[in-house]
């Protein structure tokens, strides 16, 4: 037989370590949710506002599967009116000339990250 005081500081003990493993577990949950919360605001495009500028390059594109790429795409880089650079794939019949004037799409995310697409 336990006396009383013993028995209640062992329960207590107990307690202490469940609800240590619980916060421990809600702590991990709460990370994971908020991490895919993100990643969904990054997919979630919020506004597409349509941006002109001049072609600087054209060329192949970059990377490792270049020689996969470099048969249906091509590198892109538009100095945007408001200085900005964009870098684009493009598909290679729609490949605009070396400073040619053209108007892109400026696709803002529900993160805030911007990026460009060929209109």
């Amino acid at each position: 037989m336990m006396r009383d005081e013993t028995r209640r500081r062992l329960e207590r003990a107990l307690l202490a370590r469940r609800l240590k493993w619980m916060a421990a577990t809600t702590a991990v949950v709460a990370v994971v949710i908020a991490g895919l919360y993100w990643k969904s605001l990054d997919v979630m495009v919020v506004a597409t506002n349509t941006v002109d500028g001049t072609v600087v390059f054209v060329g192949p594109p970059p990377g490792k599967l270049k020689a996969v790429l470099a048969q249906s795409s091509a590198r892109v880089d538009v100095k945007l009116d408001d200085a900005r650079v964009a870098h684009l794939l493009t598909p290679r019949e729609k490949a605009p000339k070396l400073g040619d004037h053209v108007k892109i799409a400026d696709q803002i995310h529900g993160s805030g990250r911007h990026t460009f697409a060929w209109r």
